[in-house]
Order: C-alpha cells, then sequence, then structure tokens
C-alpha cells in the first residue's frame, strides 16, 4: 500500500479515535447523554485505538524517540498538575 493511502487511514482511523472518546465522555459524565454505556462506549475506544495502532504499524517511526517523547509530555504535564496549571488540552485557542 503507498504511504500516501497509509497516512489517509491513519488520519481517518484518528478521528474515529477521536470520535470513540467524545462518545465515552458523553456516556461518563452525561452532561449530553448517549444511549449507548460506558462499556460500549470504552470497546469502541479500544476496538480504534488498535486499528490506529495497525496503521501506525506500517510506518517507520522510531519507538525510542515516540517513548522519549511521552515521557517528556507526561513529566511536563505532571508538573503542571502538581503546580494548578491548566495542560495544552485544557487551554482554548485565542
Amino acid at each position: 500500500m503507498p504511504l500516501t493511502e497509509i497516512l489517509a487511514g491513519l488520519a481517518e482511523e484518528c478521528t474515529e479515535l477521536a470520535q470513540a472518546a467524545l462518545k465515552l465522555r458523553r456516556a461518563h459524565d452525561k452532561t449530553n447523554p448517549t444511549p449507548a454505556t460506558q462499556e460500549e462506549c470504552l470497546k469502541w475506544l479500544h476496538e480504534e485505538i488498535a486499528d490506529v495502532a495497525l496503521y501506525l504499524s506500517f510506518l517507520k517511526i522510531d519507538l525510542q524517540l515516540v517513548s522519549d517523547t511521552m515521557y517528556q509530555k507526561k513529566t511536563r504535564w505532571i508538573e503542571r498538575l502538581n503546580k494548578g496549571e491548566s495542560t495544552d488540552a485544557d487551554r482554548k485557542p485565542g
């Protein structure tokens, strides 16, 4: 499969993963209820993670670089949480 199609598939699966995460959030907090249960939403989330991981396996990814980056981000995130600062995910654009 050409790289362009792998990247397109990865982007599509990442979008579906985002949707699954948002659906689980809805099932969890009930602010905007969904008929799906938390268990169903969690199963969907796992399926989408697997789909994303499958596409990533076709790319030449430096897993050590990914691991190092995750460690750095986790360290910063913990430091911010300990200081009571918002994370990048909590910030609104603009």
